[in-house]
């Protein structure tokens, strides 16, 4: 959701925290659904990532990533997001006292030691001899970090550690590396899909979550998970002693649910969790994967197979549901989260209303939030702008709000609600584990309604 820092305050200030806990059955229209299989060969890097934890809770990472040339082109060097690099307040001024402390040891490609050069998050590796198409290398880094007390995304809160965008993450090439500056206003990282195997040693038991599928809810010290075709990695290390675990069963994947324990509120969680997450996967498509984790720790975020959310009752509604939409858009749908985060965001929220809007039989409360966004702040005459053209107050009200307003107008004129499913489930099926663009949408939707589209669509993308 990135409703983080000032975003966060402002759904709480406008009354996310009014909403009621969902209690109904599942609008289901089982012709809707379309049956999704991941595809093994999408992927260009394969990373094995080992990460130590030490009594002083510090991490020790070993990252080796096999990277192979997906372009036409011949690469002379290779792009990462390491993003820990910029989580300061030296690089990013929000992050004030928050300092994430990181190091490198050492890195090498191939056995070889590498030069580097490491500015904001942007991580790039010399090769000796250029990658030519097709080609394989295998890059090693090593690196420590401490993560800040109660930051932002990679973070240690108490004796939790959650790590977001910790591990160097291969940008997606088109035409060169474009490594942008870490925006926290956003999501700047722009990744492709990759294989993960991540091993994990910690000095006592604690529980872990991750985008891979990690099981039985147990507390552990060690082990391994693996995932095939994730867009991005995240880890969750939790003192066990802090929280309350259920899992429940929605169709074919297994959601598995922390909450705090003082906040008694997993059971209403888990309820909300399997209704939103059914709906999605009968209306507009089967999610291939068997696990999502749901973590309630007010992080307010979506990973791939895992979310962050309101750590209280009141607060969960909108936030889940919203959460659990991205694993449709912007994890197997995807896209350049800095220069179109309205593709991800944007048609997130309007999915997430549209449950809203059928489980009530009330489009007025279900695009309450969304209607509430675009009035905060005047938006932006179009939204398919990059986060730098954003401030704080137009990024919200034109990505939350103006997007899923304009399209609720549409489809309000065009068929309701129905429709509007049928096109995301067909938009859905189209550009799954691909990256989708502006173009690319709107020439899909000129042809899924077969006839001229562009004064709509040009009043709002340029």
């Amino acid at each position: 959701m990135k409703l983080k820092g000032w975003a966060a305050v402002i759904i709480v200030v406008v009354g996310v925290s009014v909403f009621l806990m969902l209690r109904a059955t599942v609008f289901c229209e089982e012709c809707n659904r379309q049956e999704t299989e991941i595809e093994k060969d999408a992927t260009n890097a394969v990373y094995n990532l080992k990460l130590t934890l030490s009594e002083t809770k510090e991490f020790q990472v070993a990252a080796s990533i096999n990277v192979t040339n997906d372009s036409a082109d011949s690469w002379s060097e290779l792009g990462f997001y390491l993003v820990p690099n910029a989580m300061n307040s030296e690089e990013t001024p929000l992050y004030e006292d928050e300092n994430l402390l990181i190091e490198i040891s050492s890195v090498s490609v191939n056995g070889e030691d590498a030069e580097y050069k490491l500015d904001n998050n942007e991580f790039l590796v010399e090769l000796d001899t250029n990658l030519e198409p097709e080609s394989a290398v295998k890059v090693v880094v090593d690196y420590s970090m401490v993560l800040p007390q109660n930051g932002m995304r990679l973070s240690q809160v108490d004796d939790n550690f959650y790590l977001a965008h910790w591990y160097p993450m291969l940008g997606h090439y088109q035409d060169g590396w474009d490594i942008k500056d870490y925006n926290p206003t956003g999501e700047s990282y722009d990744t492709d899909y990759g294989d993960f195997t991540v091993s994990y040693d910690l000095p006592k038991d604690y529980l872990v979550a991750s985008s891979a599928e990690d099981g039985i809810i147990e507390a552990a010290s060690t082990g391994t998970v693996k995932g095939e075709n994730i867009k991005d990695f995240y880890l969750a290390i939790m003192n066990p002693d802090e929280w309350e675990t259920e899992t429940v069963q929605a169709n074919d994947t297994a959601l598995r649910v922390f909450t705090p324990l003082s906040a008694n509120m997993v059971e209403e969680t888990s309820e909300l969790a399997v209704e939103s997450y059914l709906y999605f996967e009968e209306n507009i498509g089967d999610n291939p994967f068997g696990e999502l984790d749901i973590i309630g720790n007010d992080g307010y975020m979506e990973y791939p197979n895992i979310i962050e959310v309101a750590a209280d009752e009141g607060s969960q509604e909108s936030v889940l549901v919203h959460e659990i939409a991205h694993q449709w858009f912007y994890f197997i749908v995807t896209n350049d989260p800095y220069n179109e985060s309205w593709l991800d965001e944007g048609i997130t929220e309007f999915s997430s209303s549209l449950f809203l809007s059928d489980l009530y039989d009330d489009d007025e409360y279900g695009f309450w939030g969304a209607s509430t966004a675009e009035q905060y702040y005047p938006p932006e005459t179009y939204v398919n702008l990059p986060l730098d053209k954003f401030d704080d107050n137009t990024y919200y009200s034109t990505i939350y709000g103006k997007v899923p307003m304009v399209l609720k107008a549409y489809f309000d004129e065009n068929g309701g609600r129905e429709t509007a499913l049928r096109f995301l489930s067909a938009y859905y099926a189209e550009f799954q584990f691909g990256q989708v663009n502006t173009e690319e949408f709107k020439e899909f939707f000129e042809e899924y309604f077969e006839e001229d589209q562009s004064k709509f669509l040009n009043s709002w993308l340029k």
